[in-house]
């Protein structure tokens, strides 16, 4: 495939070239980084491959040239399980910031270090933001009970904590366990959003999930857990 020389109809043409092939035998070119680096609209060009790509169900490799090398982006990865994520979020973290740091305070740190996080991803779309870039559109949860036994281990080992769990969150605000409706149209998807320009009708929004966790949480509370 050759890459477009300028803005305009080849845009187009090269998108609508590849639409029909078979993903896992096909990979887009996009303009080169000198190509984008020199010209706005080739950038603006790039940048939509790349989001109109994020979609583990449907998306391609991608292909760009840097000087005298092609650099290559694998599709995103399949989301995980809620099995996997809990396995992952129960390995054994210090949740302490590492001791080169020495006894300097870390803002980050002490802005983080009683949260738990209970999801990855986000669905916005939002163009000032790079969470689909790396976790992905597609939302992951843990489940219920791995999040309550981060928080005694929060409670147990954690210096410094007060008894209050500043945050159950993730990178976006409220999206646990919120998904598609169908998974078949959600792995055809290239939608860079499902919440604009209007809420997509196969969007669950119902929030019970995690509000259940939330009475959860307050339920270990008032039983004295944390």
């Amino acid at each position: 495939m050759k890459e477009p020389p300028a803005a305009g109809a080849n845009v187009v043409r090269v998108h609508r070239r590849v639409a029909h092939m078979d993903r896992e035998h096909c990979v887009i070119r996009l303009p080169s980084y000198e190509a984008v680096a020199a010209d706005p609209v080739l950038y603006a060009h790039a940048s939509r491959i790349l989001h109109m790509e994020a979609n583990p169900g449907n998306a391609r490799a991608l292909l760009q040239r840097h000087g005298e090398r092609d650099v290559w982006l694998n599709p995103p990865p399949i989301p995980l399980t809620t099995k996997e994520m809990d396995a992952i979020y129960e390995l054994p973290y210090q949740r302490v910031p590492h001791p080169v740091y020495g006894k300097a305070k870390i803002p980050a740190y002490e802005m983080i270090r009683f949260s738990i996080s209970i999801q990855r991803g986000c669905f916005g779309g939002c163009t000032f933001c790079s969470i689909t870039e790396h976790e992905g559109r597609i939302i992951q949860s843990r489940s219920e009970d791995s999040v309550i036994r981060e928080i005694e281990v929060v409670r147990d080992n954690v210096p410094g904590f007060t008894g209050v769990i500043s945050d159950l969150g993730g990178p976006t605000a409220n999206m646990y366990r919120l998904a598609c409706k169908s998974r078949e149209i959600e792995s055809a998807c290239r939608l860079p959003s499902c919440v604009f320009p209007d809420i997509c009708s196969n969007l669950n929004t119902d929030h019970s999930a995690l509000i259940k966790l939330y009475d959860a949480r307050e339920n270990c509370r008032a039983s004295r857990k944390f």
